[in-house]
């Protein structure tokens, strides 16, 4: 099943997310306010590039999440992640939205707002700690 995802911001994480659901052949368009970062996409990226202010209405508008299955919010500043994921949510009624932390202390803020999240540090952590416990020494 094809989806519509919208992906705001294009460092690391979202460039490699837009790359590998648009290879999967999912409709991806990117929204970051630096044009320097969308670049990262490269050439054999035929999704949609956004340069703008993430949490602007018209912007979201044109990047197309009145039709989005996914809003993926991952940008470095967990303000813009819960200030886009709520706009997703209330005003554009998105059937799935998660954001990724970036503070683990805004966990709770997240949980409260009903936002569903990723958090890299959490997952990093884990993955790290189960294979220092699986290791023989």
């Amino acid at each position: 099943m094809i989806m519509y995802i919208v992906i705001i911001g294009c460092g690391r994480l979202g460039a490699t997310l837009a790359a590998e659901l648009s290879d999967s052949g999912h409709d991806v368009s990117v929204l970051d306010r630096d044009a320097a970062r969308l670049g990262i996409l490269g050439s054999g990226f035929n999704g949609l590039r956004l340069k703008g202010i993430e949490f602007d209405n018209d912007n979201l508008v044109e990047a197309g999440i009145k039709q989005a299955d996914f809003v993926l919010s991952v940008t470095p500043d967990d303000n813009i992640n819960i200030t886009v994921s709520l706009i997703a949510k209330k005003n554009f009624n998105v059937p799935r939205i998660i954001a990724r932390i970036n503070d683990p202390g805004k966990k709770s803020v997240y949980e409260m707002l009903g936002i569903e999240t990723i958090n890299p540090t959490e997952l990093s952590a884990y993955i790290l700690k189960s294979r220092i416990e699986e290791t023989p020494v």
